[in-house]
Parts: structure tokens; sequence; C-alpha cells
């Protein structure tokens, strides 16, 4: 019986999301839907209890779904920059592909930590625009426990240390680089033995022309020297139940009474633990008052901010590490797509942790989530100005390129509520006062738009 109530369910969800792709795709969509019906109730029959020895909970199934994704891909590389030998530098934008395949090199690898040393500013940048070497750069710092765990150990470095970039050769594998920008520290170690090469790994001609520098607050910025086409993206949105987070967030508790204030429901279990819930943006913050254990050093907080996204249910495969600010008292993560991270002005596609000193954390995150991507076309692509040409564009409003303290490709996450259909669109965003907004968005406000 359960399992016919889960067939029927199912049933009416694709029902619902055939009325949407019918509307906005027409009879095309249909054949694809049809198909992905064959293989869902195929896959459900094989797997309905009574095709089962022994048969798992739906909690545990969850369980392991999540648990599915270990705390290495979360923090993750983010960006990769070639450096050619005539001295042209090439950001790739769809990088994951690559950086998987190099990574899995990197591990083989046995390094020797040889020496460190704090360059200046200039020399700085100037060794990481090195000839004919890959560039792996991380969102924001890690620490250096991480990238031990990333590679398999096979690198020495402090468990604190603060590493944003990795440096390895194209060629003769003689050296590996780790950076920490900023205090512009680098860890120099020797390949003892490599297994493969990087000699394999070659410029996709979709890579951008571009160049690193470091702006007033000692962070690199990478510039791009070029314009690029970007494609415009269409998924549908589903708010997890609220009974979900209930489950894992007051686990061991006693059942939260709720109270509602307007759109607002706030869970409460009368003691430690406060779940506050917008039912109208789904927009959720989770309290927990009663943390046990200080997390006193950058690694700690980084190790339990993974921790807490295990037990929010948030780590999906595609959220990964964005940034940190006050040494990983606070840490950001947000969804990505084809490498880019996904941005707004709500927590949509966004996770954020508060790490506080008197046994107080939070939680900030959003019931949405991304699933079915809708069918696309190929054509619907934005043009990206040159990074260069987004500055000016930000100076002729007032906004110095001294204020601008990140840039970055990013998505805008615009919803159809009526419809459940995300529309995710590429624009530049900036990084000022510690908040990332869109550049179209920063001249709006500036002229008065909003």
């Amino acid at each position: 019986m359960i399992y016919g109530m889960m067939v029927t369910g199912m049933l009416r969800r694709l029902y619902y999301r055939l009325q949407i792709l019918v509307r906005r795709f027409g009879l095309g969509a249909l054949l694809v839907l049809a198909i992905i019906v064959s293989l869902i109730l195929s896959i459900g029959l094989w797997q309905a209890p009574e095709r089962n020895i022994k048969s798992v909970t739906r909690v545990d199934a969850t369980k392991q779904l999540v648990a599915a994704k270990p705390l290495t891909d979360l923090y993750n590389f983010n960006q990769l920059m070639i450096n050619e030998a005539d001295g042209q530098q090439y950001m790739v934008i769809d990088y994951r592909p690559m950086v998987d395949k190099m990574t899995k090199r990197l591990r083989d690898w046995q390094l020797a930590f040889t020496d460190q040393k704090v360059l200046s500013k200039k020399a700085y940048v100037a060794s990481l625009k090195t000839k004919n070497m890959f560039v792996l750069a991380l969102p924001d710092a890690v620490p250096g426990a991480v990238l031990r765990e990333m590679l398999h150990n096979h690198a020495d470095l402090p468990t604190n240390a603060q590493i944003n970039r990795v440096r390895i050769p194209r060629d003769k594998p003689t050296s590996v680089w780790f950076y920490d920008d900023q205090q512009q520290r680098v860890y120099h170690y020797a390949v003892k033995h490599a297994g493969q090469t990087m000699r394999v790994f070659k410029r996709p001609s979709t890579a951008v022309l571009a160049t690193y520098r470091m702006n007033t607050a000692h962070q690199i910025v990478t510039d791009t020297l070029a314009s690029v086409s970007l494609r415009t993206y269409s998924y549908l949105m589903e708010a997890q139940p609220t009974n979900n987070y209930l489950s894992v967030l007051f686990r061991g508790r006693e059942t939260p009474a709720a109270t509602r204030i307007d759109n607002e429901v706030t869970y409460s279990d009368g003691s430690t633990r406060q779940l506050k819930l917008n039912t109208m943006t789904g927009v959720a913050s989770f309290n927990d008052y009663g943390v046990v254990g200080a997390h006193k050093t950058f690694n700690q907080r980084i190790q339990q901010g993974y921790k807490w996204l295990l037990h929010a249910r948030q780590l999906p495969n595609n959220v990964y590490y964005f940034e940190n600010q006050a040494q990983g008292r606070q840490l950001t993560y947000r969804l990505y797509v084809d490498g880019l991270p996904i941005f707004n002005q709500t927590t949509y596609g966004t996770v954020q942790i508060k790490q506080y000193d008197n046994r107080h954390q939070q939680i900030d995150f959003s019931q949405y989530t991304l699933q079915v991507p809708l069918p696309s076309d190929d054509k619907a692509k934005v043009d990206l100005v040159p990074s260069a040409t987004a500055y000016k564009q930000l100076a002729a409003v007032g906004v110095s390129a001294d204020k601008i303290e990140n840039i970055s490709y990013g998505y805008r996450w615009v919803s159809d509520t009526t419809e459940n259909v995300v529309t995710l669109s590429p624009e530049w965003y900036v990084e000022i006062n510690k908040s990332w907004n869109a550049v179209s968005d920063v001249i709006a406000m500036r002229q008065g738009g909003y």
C-alpha cells in the first residue's frame, strides 16, 4: 500500500511537471518525459519492498544520499588558469571535468617539502604567472589539512595554513607550489615521483584570455581580457518538506512547538534549538545554543562547516564552498552550474554557517532546490564583456576599482513561483564591503533605479 501511494504521488508530480513542459516547450518535451516516466517506473518496480530481501527505510536512504559527497568534494577547486609558454594566461570556463582528472593524477605524485618564502606583492603575482604552468585555485582559503586530504596526504602542509592556489608544471614534474594569498607565502615541494604528468591536458578552445593582479585587500583577482558567451539555463524548482528538516535538526529532542507571526513560523524545543521559516520565501534560519565543543582553529571551523551541512541535509552534488570570513567563523556555500556560482539577493542557492564563541551556531538556508533541468536552446546565450569594461561601467557611477574586493562570473537565480521554474542567467558579480551583487544591480542602485 505504501509503495502504491509513493508511485501515485510520483505520477501526480510528473503530471504537473508535464503541464509545465508542454506549455513552455511543446510536444518535444512530451516524448522526453515519457522516457523518464518509463525509466522511473522500471526502477521503482525493481526497488519495490517485495523484490528486496532486506528493505531500507526512507531515512536511511536519505542518509546514504547526503553522505555520498565527501569533504574534499565540498572544498574543491573552482578555477583553472593555463600559463602558456609565450606568457599568455587563459582561464578555463567549464573547468571541472579537466580539474577532476588533473587532481586524480596529482594524488599519485610523491612530494617532499623544500622551503617556504614570503614574497613581495609584485613577486607573488609574477610567481603565479610563471610560464608553462597550470594554476588550480580554490574559491577562498582552505586549511592545509584539507589540501592534505585532497592529495591523499602527499603534501605535508601545516594543518592551519591558509591555501588559495596550487601551481603545477605542465611538462616535466619537478616541483609543486602552494600559495597563501593573504600572507603572500609560498610553500615549495619537490616532486620525488610522478606516476603521470600533466602533458596530456591541452587548452580548450573556449578558454578566455585572462591575467592575475593583486588588489588593495591583498586578494588575487582574475581579470578577463576578452568577452565570453555563456548559456542560460532553466530548472524545475522544488521545496523540500518542512518535516524533513524538523526530523534531523531536532533529532533526539522533544517535538518542537510551532508559533506563527504573519508568514514566519518558529519551531522551538523550548531550550536550545530554534528554526525560523518564512513560508512565502522558503528562507530558513536554524540556531543551536547548546553546541558542545569549541572550534578554535581555522581547520576546526572548516571541518565543522562540512558536518553542519551534512546534519542539515544541505549537501547536494552541486553545492560547493564559496568563501569564509573571520578565520572561518562565517562560511558560505553556493550551488554551482557549469562551474559558476549561483547568486541572488535572497538565500536561494546559498547556505551560510555562522560559528560563535558562546556555544551558539547558526545555519541559514532555503527550502528550495533545483531539480530537473528543462530543455534549453543552445542559442540562448549571454555575452559578458571583459572585466575591464565592467570596471569602467562601475567607475562611471562612482564605484572606484579599489573598492571592489573581487569580481566573478555567476548566475542570477530568477524564480517563477507560478510554474516552479528557475531561470539561471549569467552576469558579472562584484564583491563590495563583503557583499556580492550583480554589476547591473550596483549600477541601477547608483543611478537611483531602485
